[in-house]
């Protein structure tokens, strides 16, 4: 009778090892909490509105005003100039994770209140999440597209943009030349304290 040949175990425990990390390292980067692979795109600052009027937030205390202009690509390979952004380009619908949870607490626990944010589209259009409750919107800063179609928003907190407790709509709204499309989130956000 033929001996089934066996793999020492050391070597098993290695591959078993190796396999699993991995797998880490794989669910991290689609889950956004890694960047090995991909640029993190990080919001330097949130605009928030209220009713008719507009005004914005500044979650440092820094003294100054922020504008609504759309932020840079931090990547220098990622420049719009790198875009095909003429005008006979066709915007798509914005899809993605726009929030990593949806149900949020402000003090942190039990769930977290930090968020990460993704909206893809178009490479080179502009794309914003809005966030309202009755007649109130808040909004992630509007961001460009890198050449993959996607803008992100890392490590924000509900209380950075004045998201208080309730039930909040989402929705993702791309932009690209005199095109706009908008995506409702299939799910709303309920803030917690």
């Amino acid at each position: 009778m033929k001996q089934k040949r066996r793999i020492p175990t050391p070597l098993l425990i290695l591959l078993i090892v190796v396999a699993l990390g991995v797998l880490c390292v794989l669910l991290l980067e689609l889950t956004g909490t890694t960047h090995f692979f991909h640029g993190s795109k990080q919001a330097p600052a949130v605009s928030t509105k209220t009713g008719g009027g507009a005004s914005v937030n500044n979650p440092k205390g820094e003294s100054g005003t922020t504008s609504d202009t759309p932020t840079a690509p931090t990547d220098p390979g990622d420049t719009k100039s790198n875009t095909n952004t003429d005008s006979s380009t066709t915007l798509l619908a914005p899809s993605g994770n726009f929030v990593s949870n949806h149900r949020p607490n402000i003090s942190g626990s039990p769930a977290p209140n930090t968020l990460s944010s993704v909206c893809t589209t178009t490479p080179g259009a502009t794309c914003t999440i809005t966030f309202t409750n009755g007649g109130t919107a808040k909004s992630l800063p509007e961001q460009t597209t890198d050449r993959a179609g996607s803008a992100y928003w890392n490590n924000w907190a509900v209380q950075d943009i004045g998201l208080t407790p309730g039930t909040w709509k989402i929705q993702a709204i791309a932009k690209l030349n005199s095109q706009t499309k908008s995506t409702a989130d299939a799910l709303d956000m309920v803030v917690a304290q």
